[in-house]
């Protein structure tokens, strides 16, 4: 019972204000515009039960769909198989209506795969997608440059970072952003220019991305990040998102969890360490602890410069 149906006599508070909803499985047909939503027919999968429902999906709940997957819906989109979660209603003129408040992710899971796919045969075909792939694998692990989600959670990657910092192993500089929310892709740039500077100035051994746990990361398949991404000087490794990202097909090196990607910076670290010619460094630092104290004397004569 919802608001819209209870007895006048009932108690209001006891009653729940909004629809829970009812989920179907069944073959959307006939899209068509309405106003500034959608609608279109449904028929059940089951082929016993015969009827078709008229189902209307709003302009407001379209927007959150177009939002979140960076796509605008056309009549394909809708077409096919899909789990709609709907509240029925009884309509004088279009008899039973469900208003559709719930869609499965199979609609923009597929629209996301055909533009991805179109963006990597662009980039492919210009030489750049294999790019970051064939760069070499980093000698040492002294500056990284983290992008992280700005959502307060903990993050293995993150949390095992920051320690080596605090241990004075690496120089870790982080940099939290929203990569879900509106503005994401400028942010995204924003943040690989601030790298870009630190490899101009410094050193940057690594970029690591650390995308967190949402779902619709479309700043990620952007495709002038993408091109940037996949142009960009200094390995990138992330950890792959479900459903996937361009960046995950692009990066240097993308792992299925955190521990796969601390596994690649601790063989990097190893190799610092192997290359590092370790009895010949603890050779210096034991003679010139045994070495006495250098006094620093004015020059008696001369100029010190020319």
């Amino acid at each position: 019972m919802t608001h819209h149906d209870m007895p006048a006599d009932a108690d209001a508070a006891a009653c729940p204000l909004e629809p829970t909803g009812l989920w179907v499985r069944a073959t959307a047909s006939r899209p068509r515009r309405h106003r500034d939503g959608w609608l279109f027919d449904l028929q059940a999968l089951d082929p016993t039960r015969s009827g078709r429902l008229t189902a209307f999906m709003s302009g407001d709940f379209t927007n959150q769909i177009e939002q979140a997957s960076g796509i605008m819906l056309h009549e394909e989109d809708l077409v096919g198989d899909h789990t709609v979660l709907l509240t029925l209603t009884v309509d004088p003129l279009l008899g039973l209506t469900g208003r559709i408040i719930g869609l499965d992710r199979g609609l923009m899971l597929r629209a996301w795969v055909e533009r991805d796919a179109r963006v990597r045969e662009a980039l492919d075909a210009n030489g750049l997608w294999e790019r970051q792939r064939e760069l070499p694998m980093p000698r040492r692990l002294r500056r990284v440059f983290l992008l992280e989600p700005d959502d307060g959670a903990p993050h293995a990657i993150a949390e095992g970072l920051a320690r080596w910092h605090e241990l004075g192993m690496i120089a870790l500089i982080r940099h939290p952003l929203a990569f879900e929310e509106p503005g994401s892709v400028a942010a995204l740039h924003r943040a690989l220019d601030a790298a870009e500077g630190q490899l101009e100035w410094g050193t940057l051994d690594a970029v690591i991305v650390e995308p967190g746990s949402g779902f619709a990361l479309r700043a990620l398949s952007d495709p002038g990040l993408a091109q940037r991404l996949c142009e960009f000087p200094v390995p990138i490794l992330t950890r792959r998102t479900r459903p996937e990202t361009l960046l995950d097909g692009l990066a240097f090196r993308s792992f299925d969890t955190a521990p796969e990607l601390a596994a690649l910076l601790i063989e990097i670290l190893h190799r610092e360490l192997r290359e590092a010619d370790r009895p010949r460094l603890e050779a210096i630092a034991r003679e010139l602890e045994a070495a006495p104290a250098v006094e620093d004397r004015p020059a008696e004569e001369g100029a010190l410069f020319d």
